[in-house]
């Protein structure tokens, strides 16, 4: 299918581009940015005027509702509202339930999104086990089973000696990055 996009306002950081221009699409790929290439009769046009045209956001924060509480939204329904809303890659924290502390639940998570075809989940391995601030997770299973990143979610960590073994366990290993919310006090310093 070739779509032809016209007249929105490019945006692209990654080209340094912002200006108003049109975008060839054809068999699922930008062929043009500017003018479309004189023999491409599209399918299907859409006026963008006033609107913006851009990659994929990624929001770094969604909360799956699965594992755990289904009855609250289904993973389908989730990345579904996520791409309607220009989300294509999403970053999972590790608060679901159960707790992302464990590679066979972080594999079946990525399993069951790459099977929607929607958007690219990313997600948090848990910090610790069961969030609780205590025992370290596993982190390079974890990894290996597809987390990007590890997390307490909202959950402060109170001990910053936990923190402490954790950035020194990262330092040789796989482990990617350690990623902490709130301020120094919530995590026990002063």
């Amino acid at each position: 299918m070739k779509v032809l996009i016209k007249n929105g306002r490019v945006i692209d950081p990654a080209s340094n581009l912002d200006e108003i221009a049109d975008v060839a699409i054809a068999a699922g790929r930008i062929i043009a940015i500017g003018s479309a290439p004189a023999d491409f009769a599209p399918n299907r046009t859409v006026d963008a005027t006033g609107c913006i045209v851009a990659p994929g956001l990624m929001d770094l924060a969604l909360r799956l509702r699965e594992p755990g509480h289904e009855h609250e939204g289904m993973l389908e329904s989730e990345m579904e509202a996520a791409v309607t809303g220009g989300v294509t890659s999403l970053v999972c924290p590790p608060d679901t339930d159960p707790v992302l502390d464990e590679p066979g639940l972080v594999e079946m998570l990525k399993y069951r999104a790459e099977k929607l075809h929607q958007a690219r989940v990313f997600p948090l391995g848990a910090l610790t086990r069961n969030l609780q601030g205590e025992v370290l997770t596993e982190m390079v299973e974890l990894t290996e089973s597809g987390c990007v990143a590890f997390s307490q979610a909202d959950v402060p960590l109170v001990n910053t000696q936990v923190l402490q073994r954790a950035y020194v366990r990262r330092g040789g290993q796989s482990a990617r990055c350690i990623m902490s919310k709130g301020s120094w006090s919530r995590m026990g310093a002063p």
